[in-house]
């Protein structure tokens, strides 16, 4: 009966141990798997980008609005006289400014080339660099706009958003278009 008591210790040890394996192998997947959900990807960065370009040549502020985070900010420098002027605005400002730009361009094309975007060393952040060009018509001129932006990225709720854009405009590229 000894016997037959040990072994069948062992049989329900061995069971328990098999089991406690495969909860905790089960256990261990699922955590990677919600880990990696709320690890940002280049592929959601380009998704944003994508959004927000299209957005952009729609003329579309609130399309634009609901890719920016709660802590948006655009940095804006350009130069004045014989310095560089930097301008910070919040979501608010900035998409009231963009709408309202919009409202005075008679024509305007948004393009972006040169993108690069990279996943930052903490898994749950990113960044792009593009250069963007906008061509517009206001009263009459056109003009041709170049812009090196710098944008970062985070996840929001789950949801990668735009946490800031930054750059500056490229010297001698915003002028009228030749011939006007």
């Amino acid at each position: 009966m000894f016997v037959s008591t040990a072994h069948a210790y062992r049989h329900s040890r061995e069971n328990n141990l098999a089991g406690l394996f495969f909860v905790t192998v089960i256990s261990v997947l699922l955590s990677l798997q919600v880990l990696a959900a709320d690890k940002m990807t280049e592929g959601q960065i380009q998704q944003v980008i994508d959004a927000t370009d299209a957005a952009a040549r729609n003329r579309d502020a609130e399309t634009i609005g609901m890719y920016l985070g709660e802590t948006f900010e655009k940095i804006i420098e350009f130069p004045h006289d014989k310095w560089m002027a930097k301008v910070r605005l919040d979501k608010a400002k900035y998409l009231d400014l963009i709408d309202e730009g919009w409202e005075d361009t008679e024509e305007y094309d948004y393009q972006r080339a040169n993108t690069v975007i990279h996943i930052l060393p903490d898994a749950v952040s990113g960044q792009s660099y593009s250069t963007i060009t906008e061509t517009l018509s206001l009263d009459g001129t056109r003009m041709v706009s170049k812009f090196r932006e710098y944008a970062l990225y985070t996840l929001e709720n789950g949801k990668p958003v735009i946490t800031q854009i930054s750059g500056h405009t490229l010297i001698g590229d915003t002028m009228p278009e030749p011939g006007q």
